[in-house]
């Protein structure tokens, strides 16, 4: 992923997450009736919703209520090309939209004319869009704007400006304003990138051939976690796509967010989606923050959801593994009543019941 893509993505991001975007409820929605975009859009049904939006803007172009919230709504669901076809004919009225599409699809030269440079999000855009251009004086000034607007500590605005101080060849300048992005974003690309090209540029060789490599390293993760974010902003009740999530999450080390992805799966999992969530989250809870008693009390919940012999033996696994036999063994005996005889499961419940009794005094 180059450094500017990164950049373009996070604020892509960014602007999800603004105002008005409201996450969904975990309440599971009731059917939708498919003739009504808006029970489509509350069920989670997104793109089918924008779909039927489309239809009937079709058949009333001259609806500016309508046509303003397919173009709302098609920005949503990332189909900036068709939301900004929507919203030219409104002109002024949709003048941020409009701004935020032209920058999103690469058309930096016209999207300038219409960003605000005293919104947050659209400052950013501006400064990424006249460097892009090469306009590096204007640039340098919307820098200063976005500062303003933002912050001087804004891990992308720092990243920006290490990219500009980067380009005119000021490199200490640029390794240093990188360095403070990472502080922020450990998970920003773009810095990461642009800090170790830096460092090569100064000179420092094995120091910046490392950061690259570390780079390298996480460039499939933060692909991967971008992916994972838009699965769920497009289908915000489907359990698996929060699970998923938090497993790039949890490989990130980012243990808060994860754990947070995998309770909102549990709440929106059915039966047949619930035992690979809940295990999930199990494993994380005993491995990851050692909570011996938070795993197996959640693997106990699935199991009142589920009654899977797999969340049974896993409490037992977490147990015996804690170096705790003697609780572990009712585990196992619980679940050869759900798979009687199963030589596995035999075999774990004879180890620790040998255990605990060697361990009694």
């Amino acid at each position: 992923m180059s450094a500017a893509l990164g950049l373009a993505l996070a604020l892509a991001t960014l602007l999800q997450q603004a105002p008005g975007v409201a996450p969904p409820p975990v309440e599971l929605p009731a059917p939708a009736d498919p003739s009504d975009w808006r029970a489509l859009w509350d069920s989670g049904r997104l793109e089918s919703a924008v779909d039927l939006l489309e239809q009937q803007l079709a058949q009333h172009p001259d609806d500016v209520a309508l046509r303003i919230e397919c173009a709302r709504r098609q920005m949503m669901v990332h189909r900036y090309a068709a939301a900004l076809a929507s919203a030219e004919p409104l002109g002024e009225v949709l003048r941020p939209l409009r701004g935020q599409a032209l920058y999103l699809l690469g058309r930096h030269e016209e999207a300038l004319d219409l960003l605000d440079p005293d919104d947050p999000v659209e400052s950013l855009m501006r400064v990424d869009a006249l460097e892009m251009l090469g306009r590096r004086d204007e640039t340098w000034a919307a820098l200063a704007q976005a500062e303003r607007v933002r912050g001087a500590d804004d891990p992308l605005l720092l990243a920006l400006e290490g990219r500009l101080l980067a380009g005119a060849g000021k490199h200490e300048e640029a390794v240093a304003a990188f360095r403070h992005a990472l502080e922020g974003d450990p998970f920003l690309p773009a810095a990461r990138f642009g800090l170790g090209q830096s460092l090569l540029r100064l000179g420092r060789r094995e120091e910046g051939l490392a950061v690259l490599a570390e780079h390298r390293r996480l460039a499939p993760l933060i692909d991967r976690l971008e992916g994972a974010r838009r699965a769920v902003e497009l289908g915000p009740f489907h359990a698996d796509n929060h699970a998923q999530l938090g497993d790039v999450l949890r490989e990130l080390g980012r243990l808060d967010e994860a754990d947070a992805c995998y309770s909102r799966a549990i709440d929106l999992a059915t039966p047949a989606s619930l035992v690979p969530v809940v295990l999930r989250r199990a494993r994380l809870l005993a491995e990851d923050r050692h909570d011996v008693d938070g795993a197996v009390a959640q693997l106990e919940q699935g199991l009142e959801r589920g009654g899977d012999v797999r969340l049974a033996v896993r409490a037992g696994d977490v147990l015996r593994d804690a170096g705790r036999p003697a609780e572990a063994l009712p585990w196992y005996e619980r679940a050869l009543v759900l798979r009687p005889g199963d030589p596995a499961i035999v075999a774990r419940a004879e180890a620790v019941r040998a255990a605990a009794t060697e361990g009694t005094p």
